[in-house]
């Protein structure tokens, strides 16, 4: 699969006229798509049935969650009886249009990590992706929006995605932005676009915008990938014991205050608090946490381990030191001699941190190979290599 995702660069135009703002649509912008994520893919992410629980398989019908009772049975598991997906149960459903949604899909799908890496470097977000599969004329959701934005990759068949009017200004996860149903058919507000997505397109939709979707065909598979930001509020719980720390924070306010007074406590208090804010230990607080919040994402790299051979330690209190002809290694008080056919893997070893067998050949191809593992075999034995 090629390294980047992406057929085309996300441009200034991005950021400045949809980031945050405007949804947008780009066609076939996505690279082997059918490498990423397919049916018969899905298949086999589905198969692997000790992944799945009621927390990361949902099902839904015509915008109404299924019971995961409905679609588990318990099976035995090396930690006991578990409840997992039953595969027959969750046909069924499928089959009378139901549809799956899998939560933290990139963690079972390499090539979906890839994509979440790379919109995190674009974004500075955290990314974090779920695969819907749908079946045709059966919506799973109404009309909604969602709490950071969504970059939606479409992958087989075809989903209509209607944009509505009114977006929710920076909603959160907190009581207050939750709304029934109902309530949110009303605040959509007028649909103001359809946008048909297919395989290998890609819609923005930013944060608090309206939204649903409704596949064409039968077999639609889009992962949408939430991209959430540092906030100032997040600030806050970062520096929090530094109000904590501040005397007057902790002082008792005290009964029977005149408003005088308590108008006095309140410019007291937005002075005390823009001291805390205004500092240049919470200015490297808040560039610290942004740099850091994207999701650290790291890969298994096995084949290159198998392909660079043993690595080794170098040990740090050992010295290469050379007197007139001869070379030694020093440690303490005590002294070597380096035999001839030697010195030169040997002072190359010395000289790094770390080495594998893969670089000393690469380095030393005119030393035969014996020369070079006998080389590391003696400093292994002399505790030089670990």
């Amino acid at each position: 699969m090629n390294k980047d995702i992406f057929k085309e660069p996300f441009d200034n135009n991005f950021f400045l006229n949809h980031f945050g703002k405007q949804y947008l649509h780009k066609q076939n912008i996505i690279n082997n798509v059918k490498d990423i994520v397919s049916l018969e893919i899905l298949d086999d992410m589905l198969s692997k049935s000790n992944i799945w629980n009621n927390h990361n398989f949902i099902m839904m019908l015509d915008q109404k969650k299924i019971s995961y009772n409905d679609y588990s049975s318990v099976s035995l598991d090396v930690s006991g009886n578990i409840s997992r997906p039953d595969v027959h149960k969750v046909q069924k459903l499928v089959s009378k249009g139901a549809s799956i949604i899998l939560n933290d899909i990139e963690k079972y799908n390499s090539n979906l990590l890839k994509v979440a890496d790379q919109l995190q470097k674009l974004t500075q977000g955290r990314c974090q992706g779920n695969l819907y599969f749908s079946m045709a004329s059966h919506k799973a959701f109404g009309p909604h929006f969602d709490l950071h934005d969504v970059f939606a990759i479409h992958f087989e068949g075809e989903k209509v995605w209607n944009i509505y009017e009114n977006i929710e200004a920076s909603p959160i996860n907190h009581p207050l932005f939750r709304i029934n149903s109902e309530e949110r058919i009303k605040r959509a507000g007028k649909l103001i676009d359809q946008v048909t997505l297919k395989p290998g397109d890609l819609l923005y939709i930013p944060r608090g915008q309206y939204h649903d979707a409704l596949a064409s065909k039968n077999g639609a598979i889009h992962v949408a990938f939430g991209l959430t930001y540092f906030k100032p509020i997040d600030l806050i719980a970062n520096i929090w014991e530094k109000f904590i720390l501040n005397q007057f924070m902790r002082n008792d306010i005290g009964p029977n205050l005149d408003k005088e007074t308590q108008k006095s406590i309140l410019n007291k208090l937005s002075r005390e608090i823009s001291d805390i804010i205004n500092t240049d230990e919470t200015l490297d607080v808040l560039d610290t946490q942004i740099k850091n919040w994207p999701y650290k994402i790291k890969e298994y790299s096995i084949k290159n381990l198998v392909l660079e051979g043993v690595a080794y330690d170098v040990s740090s209190s050992v010295k290469f030191i050379k007197r007139g002809d001869q070379s030694f290694l020093i440690s303490g008080k005590n002294e070597v001699t380096i035999p001839e056919q030697y010195k030169e893997v040997t002072e190359f070893i010395l000289n790094r941190e770390f080495v594998t067998e893969k670089l000393l050949l690469t380095e030393f191809k005119n030393v035969p190979e014996n020369i070079v593992y006998e080389c590391l075999e003696n400093l292994k034995n002399m505790k030089v290599l670990n």
